[in-house]
């Protein structure tokens, strides 16, 4: 089998990331100012056929993979929070949400979440991937207001220069996140 042959188990999730996408798209247009012109690009792909945000994702983790493991790399694992950092990065890298406006357009009037579909993107995205690793339960990510915009602030300057994402550091971000704003009901998850 070569490097290109490789299959990740975390490739059995690119239909879910699709519906995902494809729900957040559907939510942006009918509720947010702008939304209408919002479009996406299925830079997923498929399992059998994984387009550029899953090559992009295989690359990286087996660059890191190497990095961490050197000589184990194809025998060992990275964890959930690292595959959730390199996911979110290369949606940063190749941003499949755009806006699409037609040039007769003037004065539009566009929200935050419909200029920066990309990094707001990644809020539901957190959220799906902390229930999926928490045994599917419904907790919700509550982030206090101050603490989304800067988090989104900072996504936005990633997506401006990827290079500057570092996917071990921001794995450390990703669980901050679900440690501080992820609840099940009343309860933080510890």
């Amino acid at each position: 089998m070569q490097d290109n042959d490789i299959i990740y188990g975390s490739d059995t999730w690119i239909p879910s990331i699709k519906n995902l996408c494809f729900d957040f798209l559907k939510y942006l247009q009918e509720h947010r100012i702008g939304g209408r012109f919002l479009k996406f690009r299925d830079y997923l792909g498929t399992i059998e056929k994984p387009g550029r945000i899953i090559k992009e994702y295989h690359k990286t983790v087996k660059k890191l993979k190497n990095e961490i493991f050197r000589n184990e790399a194809n025998k060992s694992f990275i964890d959930y929070h690292k595959i959730t950092s390199l996911y979110i990065r290369s949606f940063l890298k190749y941003k499949p949400f755009f806006l699409d406006k037609p040039k007769e357009t003037k004065n539009i009037e566009l929200c935050l979440q419909t200029m920066l579909p990309n990094e707001y993107f990644v809020l539901p995205f957190l959220e799906t991937m902390f229930r999926a690793w928490n045994n599917d339960f419904e907790g919700q990510l509550r982030m206090d207001t101050n603490y989304r915009d800067n988090f989104i602030k900072l996504l936005y300057r990633y997506k401006m220069n990827i290079n500057t994402l570092d996917p071990i550091s921001f794995s450390n971000t990703i669980y901050l996140i679900e440690q501080r704003y992820f609840y099940q009901g009343d309860v933080i998850l510890q």
